[in-house]
């Protein structure tokens, strides 16, 4: 899992003009991140804020429980923080977003420490999402549908095969059609909004 922390900062910068207790909270979860960092190098896709904070979690090399029981309380720092319901949406949405976050390192932390996680348990941990479950009844009626729309008689993987095909643009051709579809959307678009030159 990657974290930009770049969007995060600037998260934190929007809610930071309602509320100066989320600059804090902001703060604390970036330098939860960047704790993170020693623990695994890809955690960080990009950091743009002070040097020193990188710095400094890659010197103090915070345990993983440490780390994770800040998590924790942060969680609770923000729930207390919680903007009202009166709220415009963009600051409740930091507000969750953050939370997600912070559940997300927990998650990570946990498994540097060694948990195990199922695949939906972990995609659930890290990303907040579990792949849908289909029935072989449900994955039947998909493919009567398909042998219904491509006839013949090979197999249907290669009748499937065989239709995506035509999709497919040469090498050679791939900087034609693609001028060809950008010039369109961009004629197009003209008949309704001023695009600036290029």
């Amino acid at each position: 899992m990657r974290v930009l922390l770049v969007t995060v900062a600037a998260a934190a910068t929007v809610v930071c003009a309602q509320d100066t207790d989320m600059n804090t909270l902001g703060e604390r979860y970036v330098r939860l991140v960047l704790a993170m960092g020693p623990h695994d190098a890809d955690y960080v896709d990009a950091y743009y804020g002070p040097a020193e904070w990188r710095k400094q979690a890659e010197a103090e090399k915070r345990s993983l429980e440490a780390i994770s029981a800040d998590a924790e309380m942060l969680v609770k720092d923000i729930a207390a923080a919680a903007p009202p319901e009166t709220a415009d949406e963009l600051t409740r949405l930091l507000h969750v977003y953050l939370v997600r976050q912070l559940e997300a390192l927990r998650g990570r932390a946990a498994m540097l420490a060694g948990t195990r996680l199922s695949f939906d348990e972990e995609s659930k941990a890290l990303y907040d999402a579990v792949a849908p479950m289909h029935t072989e009844t449900e994955f039947a009626g998909v493919l009567s549908e398909l042998e219904a729309k491509l006839p013949g008689k090979a197999p249907l993987v290669e009748r499937y095969d065989e239709f995506r095909k035509q999709f497919i643009i040469p090498r050679d051709r791939l900087d034609a059609v693609f001028t060809a579809a950008i010039e369109g959307c961009r004629s197009r678009t003209l008949q309704h909004i001023q695009l600036p030159p290029g």
